[in-house]
């Protein structure tokens, strides 16, 4: 009788477990591989509306002191990019003379 309990138990476990597992998730079912279905160009076209509209309500203008470093990060790195290929440019002509 133990055992027939174990059984039943062990039973009533792998069957909640399947139950679980197989539950439907209705925010995830656009994920599944074999749910996806091909969308229309119109569908596509109100998707990227609606999506830019959303990023610009968030976007906002940047007040002077943001505007700055970004000028600023974008003035070093043009200027670390120019010195390197200085560098490799000279390398290349003074050290390794190529067709001379």
């Amino acid at each position: 009788m133990r055992n027939f309990k174990f059984y039943l138990s062990l039973t009533s476990f792998t069957t909640y477990f399947l139950n679980l597992m197989t539950m439907s998730y209705p925010k995830y079912d656009k994920l599944k591989k074999g749910a996806k279905k091909k969308e229309g160009y119109y569908d596509r076209i109100v998707n990227f509306f609606k999506s830019s509209k959303r990023v610009l309500k968030v976007a906002k203008k940047p007040n002077r002191k943001e505007y700055f470093l970004v000028f600023k990060i974008c003035a070093i790195g043009l200027v670390i990019l120019g010195a390197l290929s200085y560098v490799i440019q000279l390398i290349f002509s003074v050290a390794l003379p190529i067709g001379k």
